[in-house]
């Protein structure tokens, strides 16, 4: 490796958040990692739920079919990765999930930022044929008015949506399984590593607490028998 190769290296020391990533002629669809441990007083939920930093998983797809190529996302919950992943193991012949979310930038506007992730499984076209490519994932983003439900949430006015770009992607049962499961790999040992810290968290602490009863009780006996 030459010098100039080295330093680059060594500059590029960032990990990558990319899980698993999908390519075909035209797109690409990757899922990646914006995993967050829940706070030490929220010890059973595991993954952060604050709503400006909860834990995630981000899908990204691009369309570089054209000059200038295509990029959109969806932020998806953990759970919703779980879900999806279980349809996919039980080898479900039709699915469909849809979700939409809406986010503000600008605290002083009611206008957010819209996503919208959907995926699919058909086993035959309009024609009847049976599909090589079964399943369809879409990802659209644009803009929309924000409203506001009793429990705090935001939701997309209806009608207000106003789509701003999209891309589609066809896969076979075996590449969509791969994405995933590989996700879900990923989900599974975020989670037990974030027990696995905790129960460690916990021993120290015992620990600490034991080392300071005997060094004061050590202390204790030093004035007695002064």
């Amino acid at each position: 490796m030459n010098r100039k190769n080295r330093k680059e290296k060594e500059q590029n020391t960032d990990v990558s958040k990319q899980i698993c990533v999908h390519k075909t002629q035209n797109t690409l669809l990757e899922f990646n990692s914006f995993l967050r441990m829940a706070e030490p007083k929220d010890f059973w939920h595991l993954h952060e739920d604050f709503a400006s930093d909860y834990s995630r998983i981000r899908a990204v797809m691009v369309d570089y079919s054209k000059e200038d190529s295509i990029s959109v996302y969806a932020n998806l919950s953990p759970e919703i990765i779980k879900y999806v992943y279980s349809r996919i193991w039980n080898n479900v012949q039709e699915f469909k999930f849809f979700q939409q979310k809406i986010f503000c930038e600008d605290k002083n506007s009611n206008t957010g930022r819209v996503t919208v992730f959907s995926i699919q499984r058909k086993v035959r076209n309009n024609k009847g044929e049976v599909l090589n490519y079964p399943w369809v994932v879409r990802i659209q983003n644009g803009t929309g008015i924000a409203m506001h439900n009793a429990n705090g949430g935001q939701y997309c006015k209806k009608d207000s949506y106003r789509k701003e770009k999209e891309v589609t992607i066809q896969l076979k049962d075996e590449e969509i399984f791969t994405l995933f499961a590989r996700t879900s790999a990923v989900i599974r040992a975020f989670e037990q590593d974030c027990m696995t810290r905790r129960r460690q968290a916990g021993n120290f602490q015992n620990l600490y607490r034991m080392v300071e009863k005997l060094i004061v009780g050590t202390e204790e006996e030093k004035d007695n028998a002064a």
